[in-house]
């Protein structure tokens, strides 16, 4: 009895004392034009299409608000981990940011950075854990599980986006030759 009353003393004031914040950042090339990327990010309407959440939640239900893309864009969904609702919060040229709402307690930042020489898109994801006595082993339970899906989302981003740009120039290029032989 004695021994799980310390254990449990030691489990409660090591979690106390863990960072309760989270930070996730991950990166990959893209070979596609940043604008092709970029259109797969900042409207809602495309995210079916990369999203990682799906995969993780075949069950996921989402909502997309109005309007769908840029400034104010908004989406919510309700799945097996919980609700939750998004909204982009600003635009750049060279980024997307977003708000997000998980189960009205957790507020988290995520933003897709574009580097446009490099053609590197960062997502890049922080937030707080808000469980009181286990924030700090909830934070380090974020990290891993937000890890694993944005290299996840990364990927399928990476591919959306290469095939969406080949399909787009092949499509410019039989365009382009059946005006030449009119």
């Amino acid at each position: 009895m004695q021994f799980s009353a310390i254990f449990l003393l030691v489990f409660i004031v090591v979690g106390l004392l863990l960072p309760q914040s989270y930070h996730v950042q991950k990166s990959i090339k893209i070979n596609a034009r940043p604008p092709v990327i970029k259109s797969l990010v900042e409207d809602f309407t495309q995210w079916y299409k990369w999203s990682p959440w799906q995969q993780i939640d075949p069950n996921i239900k989402f909502n997309i608000g109005e309007p769908s893309s840029g400034v104010g864009a908004y989406q919510s969904w309700q799945g097996k981990w919980g609700y939750g609702e998004m909204t982009i919060s600003s635009l750049s040229a060279n980024e997307v940011a977003f708000n997000v709402l998980f189960n009205q307690e957790y507020i988290i930042t995520s933003t897709l950075l574009f580097s446009p020489n490099t053609k590197t898109v960062t997502w890049h994801i922080e937030g707080q854990a808000t469980v009181p006595l286990i924030s700090g082993y909830v934070a380090i339970l974020a990290e891993s599980i937000l890890g694993n899906i944005t290299t996840l989302g990364l990927n399928n981003l990476k591919t959306v986006a290469q095939l969406s740009d080949a399909q787009t120039i092949m499509e410019s290029h039989d365009n382009q030759n059946r005006t030449s032989q009119n």
